[in-house]
C-alpha cells in the first residue's frame, strides 16, 4: 500500500512529469524539425508542378504543327461520315465502311471532274493573269514612287527581293513539299478514322471513370455533330461568295471572272484573310483597265462580302453553329499567332469544338444549367 501511493506521488511531482512534458513538446504540431519537413515538402510539390506544367506546354508548343494536323484528320474524318450518312439514308443496305469509302470517291471525282471540264478554261485565264499582273504591278509602282511613303515601300520590298534567289528557291521547294506530304498524311489519316471511328472513341472514353464514360461518348458525339453543322454552314457560304463573286466580274467583263471566282471559294475558308488575298489578284487586273473598273472591281468584292456577312450566314447559322463576330476574329488571331496560317484555318472549327466542351462540361455539367436558350445560341 505504501510502495503505490509513493508511486503515485513520483508520477505527479513536477519533475517526474518535465521529461515527459518535453517529450510531448518535441513531437507536437511546432516542432521546428515537423515544421521544416512540411514546408520542403509543400515546396517540393509546387516546384514539381510547376515543372510538370511547363514541360507540356513546352510538349505542346513543340508540337503544335503535328496536333493541328491532327485535328485537320479528324475534321477530313468528320467530313467523309457525314458524306457517308447521305449515302446510307439513300439506302439502308449499304455499309458505313463502304459509304465512307464512297463519299472519299465522290470527293476525289469531283475534283478531277472540276479539273478536267474548267482546266482548259483555267489555264487560259490563269497565263492571262500571270502575264497582266506584272503590268500591273509595274503601273502600281510608278503610281507609288511619286508619294515618299510609297517610294519608301518600294524600296523596302525591293531590299527584301534582293535576297539569294537559291535560297530563296530551296525554302520555296521545301515548304511546298511540306505542304504535299501533310496533306497526304491529313487525307489518309481522315480515311482511316472515318472508317473505325469507334475504335478511337472508346480508346479514348476509357481514361474516364467507368462511371462517366458514357457522358464522354455523349460529348464526342455533340463535338461531331457540331463540326458536321459549322462544314455544311461554311461550304454553303463559301459556295454562295464564289457564285457571287464570278458573276459580278463576269457583268463587269472581266475575262478572269472564273479563275477568280474559284479562288474567292476557296480562300473564304480563312477568315478574314482569305477575302482579303483573294480580292487583290482582281484588283489589280482591274488597275489595267482603269481606276473606275478599280472601284467596280473592289466594290463587288466589298458587296459580295457584305451579303455574306448580312444575308448568307445568318440564315445558314439558323440551322448550324452561330458563333459570335469577336470570338471568330480572336480564334483567328490567336490561331495565326500559335500555328501561323493552319492556325488561322482551323481556328474556326477549333473554336466550334471548345465552344461545344465548355457548353457540355462546364455550363451543364458544373453548373447544372440544361435549359437552352436563345440567348446562349
Amino acid at each position: 500500500m505504501l510502495d503505490f501511493i509513493r508511486n503515485t506521488f513520483q508520477a505527479a511531482s513536477p519533475a517526474a512529469r518535465t521529461p515527459s512534458t518535453h517529450s510531448n513538446a518535441s513531437k507536437g504540431p511546432f516542432d521546428p524539425k515537423q515544421q521544416s519537413d512540411g514546408f520542403m515538402t509543400r515546396v517540393l510539390i509546387v516546384v514539381g508542378t510547376v515543372l510538370c506544367v511547363g514541360l507540356l506546354l513546352w510538349f505542346l508548343w513543340a508540337s503544335i504543327s503535328i496536333l493541328l494536323l491532327s485535328f485537320g484528320s479528324v475534321l477530313f474524318a468528320v467530313l467523309l461520315r457525314a458524306i457517308g450518312r447521305i449515302f446510307c439514308r439513300i439506302s439502308s443496305k449499304i455499309p458505313q465502311k463502304l459509304a465512307v469509302t464512297l463519299a472519299l470517291l465522290l470527293l476525289i471525282g469531283l475534283i478531277t471532274g472540276f479539273v478536267m471540264l474548267a482546266a482548259p478554261r483555267i489555264s487560259e485565264q490563269a497565263s492571262t493573269l500571270s502575264s497582266n499582273l506584272p503590268a500591273a504591278v509595274n503601273k502600281i509602282e510608278s503610281q507609288l514612287e511619286e508619294t515618299q511613303w510609297g517610294h519608301y515601300i518600294i524600296d523596302k520590298v525591293r531590299s527584301d527581293a534582293s535576297a539569294p534567289n537559291l535560297s530563296r528557291m530551296t525554302g520555296y521547294v521545301g515548304s511546298f513539299l511540306g505542304i504535299v506530304a501533310n496533306t497526304v498524311v491529313l487525307l489518309i489519316a481522315g480515311f482511316f478514322l472515318a472508317l473505325d471511328p469507334n475504335l478511337y472513341v472508346n480508346g479514348f472514353t476509357r481514361l474516364f471513370p467507368i462511371a462517366r464514360r458514357q457522358r464522354a461518348r455523349e460529348v464526342v458525339g455533340c463535338v461531331v455533330q457540331q463540326l458536321e453543322g459549322w462544314l455544311l454552314g461554311q461550304f454553303i457560304a463559301m459556295l454562295a461568295v464564289g457564285i457571287l463573286t464570278w458573276a459580278g466580274l463576269m457583268l463587269l467583263g472581266i475575262p478572269l471572272a472564273l479563275v477568280l471566282g474559284v479562288l474567292t471559294f476557296i480562300l473564304d475558308f480563312v477568315p478574314f484573310i482569305g477575302p482579303i488575298v483573294a480580292a487583290v489578284p482582281g484588283v489589280l487586273l482591274a488597275v489595267l483597265q482603269g481606276p473606275e473598273m478599280m472601284l467596280y472591281v473592289g466594290l463587288v468584292y466589298l458587296g459580295v462580302q457584305q451579303v455574306e456577312s448580312y444575308v448568307v450566314v445568318p440564315l445558314v447559322q439558323q440551322r448550324t453553329v452561330s458563333v459570335p463576330p469577336v470570338l471568330v476574329l480572336l480564334g483567328a488571331l490567336l490561331g495565326g499567332v500559335l500555328g501561323g496560317l493552319p492556325g488561322t484555318i482551323i481556328a474556326m472549327p477549333t473554336l466550334v469544338t471548345f465552344m461545344t466542351l465548355i457548353q457540355e462540361l462546364y455550363i451543364k455539367d458544373a453548373l447544372g444549367d440544361h435549359q437552352s436558350t436563345d440567348e446562349d445560341k
